[in-house]
C-alpha cells in the first residue's frame, strides 16, 4: 500500500503556501516532515487525509485517486488516521471512552488487554475515568497517540506528536511506532523534535517556502 500526495499546490488569499509538494510513504515506513511553523506542514497533512482541498494536484490511497478539483466526500478511514495538534479529544467522554470510539467493543465494555497493556506503557491506566479537561496536555496527548495505534488504520499522520511529551514517554512512543512499522503499517510524521525519530525514518524530507526538499 502507498499514501502519496503529487504535485500539491495550495494557496491562501493569493499567496502560495505549497507549491507542487509532492510526496510517498509506503506500508512499513516511516517519512518524516519538518519545517518552521507556519510552513504548511499540517496543511499537507490535510490534504492527504482529505480534509482539505489543494488548488491543484493528487492525492493516491494506494489504488484510489482523487484529483484537486474533486470533493472529498469519503472516509480516509480505516486507510489512514491523524493525531492533530488539537487532539481532538470528545469533551464530554471519559478518556475510556474517547479510545473506545476506535475499537469494536462497546464503549461501556472493558478494554482490551492489547488496549490496557499499550496505554501502561504511556502510563496513563490511571485516567480512564477521567474527562480531558482532567488531565494535563501531555495525558491527552499520550491517549490520542494510543487511540490511533489501537485503531485499524494502516496509515498513522502525526502532527507534533511529541510536543506535550517528557523524554521517557517520547521513547514509548518512537518503540510504538516502531512496532507499527513492523506490522506493515505506514507513518508520515510532522515534527520539529530532533531527538530519536530519525532512528526510525526511511526518508526525511523539509518544507520551506511552499517546497519540499530531502535531508
Amino acid at each position: 500500500m502507498i499514501l502519496s500526495g503529487q504535485n500539491i499546490y495550495k494557496s491562501y488569499s493569493g499567496r502560495p503556501t505549497l507549491r507542487n509538494c509532492s510526496l510517498s510513504v509506503a506500508s512499513g515506513q516511516c517519512l518524516i516532515l519538518r519545517g518552521p511553523s507556519g510552513g504548511g506542514k499540517s496543511t499537507l497533512l490535510r490534504i492527504l487525509a482529505l480534509l482539505e482541498q489543494a488548488d491543484s494536484g493528487s492525492v493516491l490511497h494506494d489504488d484510489r485517486r482523487w484529483e484537486a478539483t474533486q470533493k472529498h466526500e469519503v472516509s480516509p478511514y480505516p486507510f489512514l488516521t491523524m493525531v492533530f495538534q488539537q487532539l481532538f479529544l470528545w469533551p464530554n467522554l471519559t478518556m475510556a471512552q474517547n479510545l473506545s470510539i476506535v475499537l469494536t467493543n462497546h464503549p461501556k465494555s472493558p478494554l482490551s488487554k492489547t488496549a490496557m497493556e499499550m496505554l501502561e506503557r504511556f502510563s496513563i491506566t490511571g485516567l480512564l475515568d477521567r474527562r480531558p479537561h482532567e488531565c494535563s496536555l501531555g495525558e491527552r496527548q499520550r491517549l490520542a497517540v494510543a487511540r490511533s495505534l489501537l485503531s485499524d488504520a494502516r496509515f498513522l499522520l502525526l502532527d507534533e506528536p511529541s510536543s506535550a511529551l517528557d523524554t521517557t514517554n517520547r521513547e514509548v512512543l518512537i518503540r510504538e511506532l516502531k512496532g507499527a512499522m513492523s506490522r506493515d503499517r505506514g507513518v508520515f510524521l510532522v515534527t520539529h523534535d530532533e531527538r530519536g525519530y530519525n532512528a526510525i525514518a526511511d526518508e526525511c524530507f523539509e518544507l520551506e517556502d511552499g517546497q519540499i526538499q530531502k535531508l
